[in-house]
């Protein structure tokens, strides 16, 4: 269940990053962005749909939670070394 909702915090950024990314650009990159946002977008909800049906019981909104908060800290707090998808690089801020 973790991993699921690990990968679907993965898909959930990716999304974000490419809708943010898509109106800066000129076709035809802002469409083939704008379409991987989207397919993002679905992936980001198949992932937490199979979470939810690994979830014994109601356990999954609070380690979505868990995990969502978690992974907020790793993106905001500086990092010594880049990782794609990690916070700010140390000495950077």
């Amino acid at each position: 269940m973790d991993l699921l909702i690990c990968g679907a915090l993965i898909e959930a950024r990716s999304c974000e990053r490419f809708a943010a990314i898509a109106p800066k650009l000129e076709e035809p990159l802002r469409g083939f962005y704008t379409g991987l946002a989207e397919a993002e977008a679905r992936h980001f909800e198949i992932y937490l749909d199979f979470a939810v049906r690994m979830a014994a019981d109601d356990a999954i909104g609070t380690r979505k939670r868990e995990l969502a908060e978690l992974e907020a800290e790793l993106i905001e707090t500086p990092d010594a070394q880049f990782r794609f998808h990690s916070g700010v690089p140390a000495g950077s801020g």
